[in-house]
Parts: structure tokens; C-alpha cells; sequence
């Protein structure tokens, strides 16, 4: 295994991972730190979906373009790590493979407040009431069956889930719908945030394991990489 971007934003990965330009990745939750992203489309040209409604989110994305045409000087906006600069600065991704869906990932096509933070330093939003602060903004949502749909893809060979509460009703819903991505990235922000008095965390990563043909590769503080074994 190794980790693939910054401390922040990094995500464990199998190092002989089987990826190429006909790979089909799905990013839910960008935020302000793509590093993870880039990393995987500059080493295996795959195809990347990029998918939040957060407003800084899509002009972080904005700025990682621009980023790209003037490496030597650049600012981005917003709650940057360190390190983010100087660690993109040595990729090269293509954007052609680039798609960013302006919308919140759910377990249906729907129109949902999604929260925010009380200290507005931080990026991350959430569509989970008491995650956050009260202050919210009206998005639509949708499921990852009706993306797929309508970016006519017939398999994810890599989802990647840091969707701050969000991903247990995402989760659920895409094995409810028979989706099986080959790797599986979540980070289980319920748990983490105490905010899962039901344990759906624990019953969903039950489901994967004992129902769903998923294996743990990686546990790295409720961060979790999944890989599906086919039975």
C-alpha cells in the first residue's frame, strides 16, 4: 500500500493498483485540496469525476487549472495546506479526463440544506443536520446511480467517499443498486465526529464485509480503502 497525496488530503492506495485511461474514477467531496486527484490521473491518465456542491470547492478547482498555466506564481484562496504547492507543482495531469458534477452526493435526486461550519476558515460542508453550524445553503443532490446514468458509465473502478456524514445513505444506496466499484475509499465521518448514536458506520462496514464481497486493505483512522473481491 501507499498513500497518495498530501498528509491532509492523501488516500492509501495498492501500489500494482490496476488503473489506465479507460479507468473511471469517482472523487466525492474536493474541497480545497485535489492533491489526491492529481496524483492519480498524472501517474495512470484515468478519467476523473469530481463531484461537491461546495461553493470554494468549485473555485478551488478553478484555481487548480489556472495553477497549471503559471506553476512559478500562484496563489490559491482559502485553507491550503503547507505543502499543497509544492507537491502538485511536479505533476502534470490532463484535464481533458477532468468532469466536475456541481452537486451533492445522496441516495436519490433531491434538493437537501447542506450545512456549514461555524468557523468559516473550513471548507467542508454537510448534508447531515447537528454535523455543523445552523447556517446552510439549499443544493441539489444526487445518487451515484443517476451520475452514472447520465455520464453513461458502466462501471466505477474507483469511488472515493469524503462526503462529511454523508456516506453511510450514498453507501447503502449504491450497493442497494448493485454498483460495485473495484476500490472503495471512505472516510467515515459519522463516526469520527461521534455524531452515529445508531452505529450505521459499524453496520454498513458489516455489510461490506459479510454481505458485499469487500476486504479491508487499509484502516487508517476510519479512513478505509475497500477493494471488491469478486466471489
Amino acid at each position: 500500500m501507499e498513500k497518495l497525496g498530501t498528509n491532509y488530503g492523501g488516500w492509501y492506495i495498492p501500489l500494482n493498483i490496476n488503473l489506465n485511461k479507460h479507468s473511471v474514477v469517482y472523487s466525492g467531496g474536493v474541497g480545497e485540496d485535489m492533491s489526491f486527484d492529481l496524483l492519480l490521473n498524472d501517474r495512470h491518465n484515468c478519467k476523473i469525476i469530481l463531484i461537491d456542491p461546495t461553493a470554494r470547492a468549485l473555485n478551488h478547482y478553478n484555481e487548480v487549472k489556472h495553477f497549471y498555466n503559471d506553476k512559478s506564481n500562484f496563489n490559491f484562496e482559502g485553507d491550503i495546506q503547507k505543502d499543497y504547492n509544492e507537491y502538485i507543482k511536479i505533476l502534470n495531469p490532463n484535464f481533458d479526463n477532468f468532469k466536475y458534477i456541481n452537486e451533492g452526493l445522496w441516495n436519490k435526486k433531491d434538493t437537501l440544506k447542506f450545512y456549514k461550519q461555524s468557523n468559516e476558515k473550513y471548507v467542508s460542508q454537510s448534508l447531515i443536520e447537528n454535523m455543523y453550524g445552523e447556517n446552510y445553503d439549499l443544493i441539489q443532490v444526487n445518487s451515484i446511480k443517476n451520475i452514472m446514468e447520465q455520464c453513461n458509465h458502466k462501471q466505477i473502478d474507483l469511488l472515493k467517499l469524503d462526503i462529511e456524514g454523508a456516506e453511510i445513505e450514498v453507501m447503502n444506496q449504491m450497493l442497494d443498486d448493485k454498483i460495485y466499484p473495484k476500490y472503495v475509499l471512505i472516510e467515515f465521518d459519522l463516526l469520527i465526529k461521534n455524531k452515529d448514536p445508531e452505529e450505521k458506520t459499524k453496520k454498513l462496514i458489516e455489510r461490506m464485509l459479510l454481505k458485499e464481497n469487500y476486504k479491508i486493505l487499509k484502516n487508517d483512522y476510519l479512513n478505509i480503502t475497500f477493494e471488491y473481491k469478486i466471489s
